[in-house]
C-alpha cells in the first residue's frame, strides 16, 4: 500500500508543476516593466539609453532629484485632489442611481442597464474636441470657468466613470437582501433612512470597487488633462512629459522611470488597503448578475 502510495504521488507531482511554471510565468511578465523602470532609474543622465541590463553606478540620487527638476509635488497634489473627488462623488452618485435601477420597476430598465455598458465601448479621443468646445462655450455665455480648474477635469473623468459605477453597483445592490429593507420601512423607516441605514452599510464593498476604478480612471489620465489643465492644475499624466520636453538639453529618461516608480505608489497603497473590500465586491456582483 505504501508503495502505490508513492506511486500516485510521484504520478500527482509532474502534473502540477505546470502550474507554477504558469504562475512564475505571469509574474515575471507583470513585474518585468517595473524591473526595467528601476534599472533605468537607476542610470545616469548620459547612460539611461545605453540599453544595459544593469547600472553600472547606481544613481540613488535620482530620486532625489525628480522633485527639484519639475514641480512633481504640485502634479501630485493636483492629481490627488482630482481623482480622490471623481472616485468620491461617483460613488456617492452611482449609489442612489444604483438603488433605483436594482429597487424599482420602470420602463426600458433593462435596456438603461445594456446603455450604461454601451457607453464605455465610446473611444475617450472622439469625446476630447466636443467636450472642449462645449466648455469653452460655457464658459463664454455664463462667464464660469471650467477649462484649467479642477472640477472641470472631475466633471469630464464623471462622464466615463459613472455608467460603470451605476452598472456595477445596480448588480452589487440587487444581490442584497430585500428582506432587510422591507423590514426597516415595517418599522417605520423610510426610503432614504433604508439607503442611509440598511443599503449603504451592506454595500461598502461594491462602494469601494466602483471608487477604485474611479480614482485610477482619473489619476491614469494623460488624454484630458493634457489639454484642460492649466498650469496650475496640471496633473501627473501630463506633467512626466517634462522630463523628456524639449525645455531640457537632453532628455532624462532615468527621472521620468524614477517619478512613474514613485508616482505608482499611491495608487499600489490604495489597493492594498481595499483589496479585501474589492474582492468581496466583485464576488458578490459576479454571482448575482
Amino acid at each position: 500500500m505504501a508503495i502505490a502510495a508513492r506511486t500516485r504521488l510521484r504520478a500527482v507531482r509532474p502534473r502540477g508543476w505546470w502550474r507554477y511554471g504558469v504562475a512564475l510565468a505571469y509574474v515575471t511578465f507583470v513585474l518585468a516593466p517595473f524591473l526595467y523602470m528601476a534599472v533605468v532609474a537607476l542610470q545616469s543622465d548620459s547612460g539611461a539609453g545605453s540599453g544595459d541590463l544593469l547600472p553600472t553606478h547606481p544613481q540613488f540620487d535620482n530620486f532625489a532629484r525628480i522633485w527639484q527638476t519639475v514641480d512633481l509635488g504640485l502634479y501630485l497634489r493636483n492629481s490627488l485632489i482630482v481623482a480622490t473627488s471623481t472616485g468620491a462623488i461617483s460613488s456617492l452618485l452611482a449609489l442612489g442611481a444604483a438603488y433605483v435601477i436594482a429597487r424599482f420597476r420602470f420602463p426600458l430598465r433593462n435596456v438603461f442597464r445594456i446603455s450604461l455598458l454601451a457607453t464605455q465601448t465610446v473611444p475617450g479621443i472622439m469625446l476630447l474636441l466636443p467636450l472642449f468646445v462645449i466648455y469653452i462655450i460655457i464658459q463664454h455665455s455664463i462667464q464660469v470657468r471650467i477649462v484649467g480648474t479642477y472640477w472641470g477635469l472631475v466633471l469630464t473623468y464623471m462622464t466615463f466613470a459613472l455608467p460603470f459605477a451605476i452598472w456595477l453597483l445596480s448588480v452589487y445592490v440587487k444581490s442584497l437582501p430585500v428582506e432587510l429593507e422591507e423590514q426597516a420601512i415595517v418599522d417605520g423607516a423610510n426610503r432614504f433612512q433604508v439607503i442611509r441605514h440598511v443599503t449603504l452599510p451592506l454595500a461598502i464593498p461594491g462602494i469601494v470597487v466602483t471608487f477604485v476604478f474611479s480614482f485610477l480612471l482619473a489619476w491614469n489620465d494623460i488624454l484630458f488633462a493634457s489639454v484642460l489643465t492649466s498650469p496650475e492644475t496640471k496633473t501627473l499624466g501630463p506633467g512626466l512629459q517634462y522630463y523628456v520636453s524639449e525645455s531640457f538639453s537632453i532628455p532624462y529618461w532615468n527621472l521620468l522611470m524614477a517619478a512613474s516608480l514613485v508616482v505608482a505608489v499611491p495608487a499600489m497603497i490604495l489597493f492594498l488597503v481595499v483589496q479585501r473590500y474589492i474582492v468581496a465586491g466583485l464576488a458578490a456582483g459576479s454571482l448575482k448578475g
